[in-house]
């Protein structure tokens, strides 16, 4: 069996990492086809990947078709895997032309996906992007929630597999890193350390999280890292000094140490207002950190109740200022660490990379099957 994974290749984030865990030691064989050759591409190499560049200069250049159309036939792919919208826009153009099982991981909502393009063209890629994820063989959605998504956008759900995301699990102990890093920032023992990891952009909800921030300001010894680049970094820069809020928030850009980071945080925040299901959840239970989750995607899965963490209304800064006056005071009275161990232990029981590859080796053996 041999399967083709297509994604952009200029990922930073949760599906970038998704596809990398996905290959080590998966239980078939494949290889990884970026349309860009950068630091992803780097990266996949270090880590004994197959990786093929075919380079597309943008969106529009359907100069790549037949080139990634030609390398199926000649590496003799049975299934081609995509990941993102613009992998998904090139098989839909290639779908009816080639005999290959075709596959989607739907990793965001397909409505949030460019928001930060002018609403005609965003218009444009968003319907492409939906009657692509209707017309591939089998759609993977990463969280409940997602499938009954994908449902309403009328995607068969005969053709819709749940499939959870995972990770590989080990045992943190930075404790050297922690101490150096604690030092660099001018953190002190008495800090209570927040984390946030994602991308500058506007659906990862920054200006809420701010908001919430500015109830704390009374709190001295409360400080945010917040973590990652993108194109909203000059307008949240500018609110935090509105918000006289520069001694409480750190704004660190893209960081390569997020294990470090997370270990060293007394809590971790996800505050976007949609996701699938967050790599970054995972990675903050496998430092044992507790986490405080806007209400998306399959974190309901993960956070099970109230002793697993909090999950607030997406855009509800009451809320989320709650949960994080909360999680001080838990931290006070010494019930917080709890919390994140037994997050950690929920998450390794369920939420694994083996897991994950298991699954969808499944998931391909019965496509072809189906065919047969």
């Amino acid at each position: 069996m041999k399967i083709l994974h297509i994604i952009s290749g200029g990922e930073t984030g949760g599906s970038k990492k998704h596809l990398l865990q996905l290959f080590h030691n998966a239980p078939f064989e494949a290889e990884l086809l970026l349309l860009i050759d950068g630091a992803f591409a780097q990266q996949a190499r270090e880590l004994g990947i197959h990786v093929t560049v075919i380079k597309q200069q943008s969106r529009l250049d359907l100069t790549v078709n037949n080139k990634i159309h030609q390398h199926i036939i000649q590496r003799g792919i049975e299934i081609v895997h995509s990941h993102g919208p613009r992998a998904n826009f090139i098989m839909n153009n290639l779908s009816s032309k080639i005999n290959v099982h075709w596959a989607i991981t739907v990793h965001s909502d397909p409505k949030l996906d460019f928001l930060h393009q002018p609403k005609p063209l965003a218009f444009i890629f968003q319907y492409l992007n939906r009657r692509a994820i209707k017309k591939a063989n089998h759609v993977f959605a990463v969280s409940t929630r997602f499938k009954e998504m994908l449902v309403e956008y009328g995607v068969d759900e005969q053709r819709i597999s749940t499939i959870f995301n995972g990770i590989d699990y080990t045992n943190v102990n930075y404790d050297k890193d922690i101490s150096n890093l604690n030092a660099h920032y001018n953190l002190t023992e008495k800090d209570f350390v927040a984390v946030h990891i994602a991308r500058l952009h506007p659906v990862k909800g920054h200006a809420v999280l701010i908001n919430a921030i500015e109830k704390l300001k009374p709190i001295k010894d409360f400080k945010l890292l917040l973590i990652g680049d993108g194109p909203e970094r000059s307008a949240i820069e500018t609110l935090i000094k509105q918000s006289n809020l520069s001694n409480h928030i750190k704004l660190l850009g893209f960081r390569n140490d997020i294990p470090q980071l997370l270990a060293l945080a007394d809590v971790s925040l996800l505050t976007s207002y949609s996701e699938s299901f967050p790599l970054v959840l995972l990675e903050s239970a496998n430092a044992h950190t507790p986490i405080i989750t806007t209400d998306v995607g399959g974190v309901r899965d993960l956070i099970i109740n109230k002793d697993y963490g909090w999950i607030v209304k997406p855009k509800s800064v009451d809320e989320l200022a709650q949960a994080l006056i909360e999680s001080i005071a838990a931290k006070a009275n010494n019930s917080l660490q709890q919390m994140g161990d037994l997050l950690n232990v929920h998450a390794k029981a369920n939420f694994s990379n083996e897991q994950l590859q298991n699954s969808l080796y499944q998931s391909y053996e019965m496509m072809i099957s189906e065919t047969k």
